[in-house]
């Protein structure tokens, strides 16, 4: 097994080493964003960015282990027997970090602003979904009933894992910032905390499945329900969290 594999960047597709490039400059603006709130007494910012990035290296190498249903195009830097892409490794951060932060700058209550960074890493999530298997940066296999359903060519899956699994790691590390900020070695079990929750958050996708609804039918609702509960906290209506009744929000600025 070779750790590491070196393509030359010039032999690959135009949109490779733009998708590359991109993202790892994405990465490094979101650990910068991370970084300088934290300095300034932002206690969640900095253990939500390495949560995430561990979280993401647990994902995908348990994926390469444990399941069959998809595999990376090849980039400029292959690792793991050319199987995990330099990019994807901080690519998480990038759709996470990016959706809980945003969520976070309307200072809601924590469960409503945890729904929310799900939604909206989903909302980022989507382009970059649907144009990666028509560019080939990855291909998705056809031998999982459970990515069978899909939407524009995306597994159904995909947008209800981002929602779930997003909106645990925000609440998580929300929860362990809340009254003194975590040292940084507590993303290891927030990591895996939020990987049992999240496949516990699966079950009533399995349940229903079972039952006889839909994929869509139970994605679509999920996102719906979802997407009702942010527009309705973060909306300045009766009964809503107003800007004056809303918790102060981070100190941290926004993310540039």
């Amino acid at each position: 097994m070779s750790l590491i594999t070196i393509h030359d960047p010039t032999s690959l597709p135009l949109s490779f080493v733009a998708l590359e490039l991109g993202v790892m400059v994405w990465a490094a603006l979101t650990l910068r964003h991370a970084v300088r709130a934290h300095r300034a007494g932002d206690r969640a910012a900095l253990v939500t960015w390495l949560t995430i990035f561990v979280y993401g290296l647990v994902m995908e190498f348990g994926s390469y282990n444990l399941v069959d249903n998809f595999a990376h195009g090849q980039f400029t830097v292959m690792f793991y027997d050319q199987q995990l892409p330099l990019y994807i490794t901080v690519v998480y951060p990038v759709l996470l970090y990016t959706g809980i932060a945003l969520a976070r700058r309307l200072g809601l209550s924590p469960i409503p602003s945890a729904i929310t960074a799900g939604v909206l890493i989903v909302c980022i999530d989507v382009p970059f979904d649907i144009t990666g298997p028509r560019l080939g940066w990855w291909r998705w296999f056809d031998n999982d009933p459970n990515i069978a359903y899909r939407w524009l060519g995306v597994p159904v899956t995909s947008y209800y894992w981002h929602l779930t699994f997003g909106s645990i790691l925000a609440a998580l590390t929300a929860r362990a910032a809340r009254d003194r900020a975590p040292p940084a070695w507590m993303c290891l079990p927030l990591s895996l905390a939020t990987i049992v929750c999240g496949v516990l958050a699966f079950l009533p996708f399995h349940g229903f499945k079972a039952a006889g609804v839909s994929d869509g039918a139970i994605v679509g609702t999920a996102l719906a329900a979802a997407a009702i509960i942010a527009v309705y906290s973060a909306s300045p209506w009766p009964g809503s969290a107003t800007s004056s009744e809303r918790r102060p929000a981070s100190r941290s600025s926004p993310l540039r």
